[in-house]
């Protein structure tokens, strides 16, 4: 594990800085931003003294580019205290930056990231929350912001911040798990202030409200998510924002329930629980069918009862179109449901006129 108090040698998650021995400081000139950025996006990777004047002049360079080049590396050296050159080494046929762990804080981040990420998947929600805050507490801005943009340059800011706003993700999550509901509340309406189609964001809010007790507010950000989401991408939201909107309905419904009978309100949902539930709604009249319902249970029921308990059992229900097939089929399912306790998945297909995407599906 990685400790956070450690300072490394130099930073990009803001503006590109150095520490010289005593201070952060700034690289001043653009170009000598633009050299060594351009070594540090190639880390350990030799860079042809060709490819650098590309990069830092495209097809325009000077005539005496390669002087030029040696000079910036030079004045970076002294910024760094790299006086042997075993930092920026210098290599036929051009440049390399050999940095040792932790010396670069995009991957002091990474790594932090990484831990974090996996003591919330084993459960230390304290622990991961720490180390992602500590992850994220690297941050000053947007990476490489005083860099030259180049091609590469912003798509390694891009991939940068996609990484920062999947952390945040995971330690709002792991808030949450450790019941600070309210506390996030406010952050992430300004998160989604920014990204206003990440729908992971849209469900973290709506856990945050619904755990604070806060379930009106939780139904209202479903129906703002949906409207940006119809307005921007035309389609709706994702099976998690559905199934959590679902899920906050019918702990609202249970709550009121037991408050007119006198016993304590349902759990309101935090973070979703590990066993999904997606069947649709049964609904409350289906009639008829009754032959066609005993042989789906029994069925779906005999796995295990012949000798195999590994088996699982499939059926398939054909019929043309309107006439129930859909209706049946999530009937049963209700009446199973107690004894796939692990979870039930649900999928559209759409139809034959327009299937669904067989990867969407997966």
């Amino acid at each position: 594990m990685i400790d956070p108090s450690d300072r490394g040698l130099l930073r990009i998650l803001g503006p590109l800085e150095a520490w010289t021995g005593q201070e952060w400081t700034p690289v001043k000139a653009a170009k000598w931003r633009a050299l060594l950025a351009s070594l540090l996006l190639a880390p350990g990777r030799l860079a042809s003294t060709d490819q650098i004047i590309d990069d830092l002049w495209g097809d325009r360079p000077p005539a005496r580019a390669s002087n030029q080049i040696s000079v910036y590396v030079h004045h970076l050296r002294r910024l760094i205290g790299d006086t042997n050159g075993k930092i920026l080494v210098t290599r036929s046929p051009g440049y390399q930056i050999v940095l040792g762990p932790g010396d670069l804080d995009a991957d002091r981040f990474g790594r932090l990231a990484a831990d974090g990420q996996a003591a919330l998947a084993a459960g230390d929600h304290e622990a991961a929350a720490g180390l992602l805050s500590a992850a994220l507490g690297l941050w000053r801005g947007r990476a490489l912001a005083d860099v030259p943009p180049t091609p590469l340059v912003s798509a390694e800011a891009d991939r940068l911040e996609w990484s920062r706003i999947q952390a945040l993700e995971l330690r709002i999550e792991a808030d949450l798990h450790c019941g600070r509901h309210a506390e996030v509340v406010t952050e992430l309406r300004r998160l989604l202030a920014d990204h206003p189609l990440r729908e992971r964001l849209w469900a973290l809010r709506m856990q945050a409200l619904a755990g604070a007790g806060r379930q009106a507010e939780a139904l209202e950000v479903y129906a703002d998510a949906s409207e940006v989401i119809a307005a921007e991408l035309g389609v709706d939201p994702g099976p998690e924002l559905q199934q959590l909107h679902q899920d906050i309905l019918n702990a609202d419904a249970a709550s009121a329930v037991a408050g007119r009978m006198g016993d304590a309100p349902a759990e309101l949902p935090g973070p979703p629980p590990p066993a999904p539930a997606q069947l649709p709604a049964d609904i409350p009249d289906f009639t008829g069918r009754a032959g066609q319902v005993d042989e789906l249970c029994g069925l779906l029921s005999a796995a295990g009862e012949q000798g195999s308990p590994g088996a699982v059992p499939v059926v398939l229900v054909m019929g043309s179109g309107g006439l129930g097939k859909t209706t049946l089929a999530v009937h049963a399912a209700h009446l199973l449901a107690q004894r796939f306790g692990d979870g039930q998945l649900y999928a559209s297909l759409l139809g034959a006129t327009e299937p669904a995407d067989p990867g969407e599906i997966l």
